[in-house]
């Protein structure tokens, strides 16, 4: 005999074959069902009783999937308004100072502030500086001491930015080139 597969639609289908065989043939005889002898129509009424049962199992599983749909829809339909009173709610009283109340009024809670600790804000502060040092980013007070040069052979160039200071020339002879003269003239070699 081939197995087939039992679920309630099978199962129901097979105790109304059962029945119709029953009725056709022992419409009159009792049978022994755990040592009780049961007459045909108790047994009858109980093989129609799981049968209802069942379909109204099936009936009400069609019905609740039938109004599960319809709720979700009625969420998803007002799911925009929920969230557009939320933003304006925050917006208007997130910040006040009795924002708690009118919040909860809502059935909302505030904003919980995000807490940093120590650690993560030392952190931060040397990534920051890192950060600054690798692109080479300078504050206000630096940026004011850097200024542009004009070329002096009169060449429209554009203009060169000097980011140090010029050194100062403490002895001159020690800024002059190799071939000057102590006169500030230069002698040239020839090859």
């Amino acid at each position: 005999m081939p197995k087939t597969i039992t679920n309630k639609t099978t199962r129901a289908d097979r105790i109304r074959k059962i029945k119709a065989g029953l009725q056709k043939y022992y419409p009159t005889t009792a049978i022994k069902v755990g040592g009780t002898d049961v007459q045909p129509a108790a047994m009858q009424s109980q093989l129609q009783g799981d049968i209802d049962a069942n379909d109204a199992s099936t009936q009400a599983k069609a019905n609740w999937i039938v109004t599960v749909n319809a709720a979700k829809q009625a969420d998803a339909s007002i799911a925009p308004v929920l969230r557009t009173v939320r933003n304006r709610v925050f917006a208007d009283f997130g910040d006040a100072p009795n924002a708690e109340a009118v919040l909860a009024d809502f059935g909302y809670a505030p904003r919980k502030k995000g807490v940093k600790s120590v650690q993560t804000k030392a952190e931060a502060i040397a990534k920051s500086q890192a950060t600054r040092t690798a692109r080479g980013t300078k504050g206000p007070k630096a940026k004011a001491k850097i200024h542009g040069t004009v070329p002096v052979d009169g060449a429209a160039a554009e203009p060169a930015v000097s980011t140090t200071p010029a050194p100062v020339a403490s002895n001159p002879a020690s800024t002059s080139s190799q071939g000057a003269s102590p006169s500030g003239s230069t002698s040239k070699s020839s090859p």
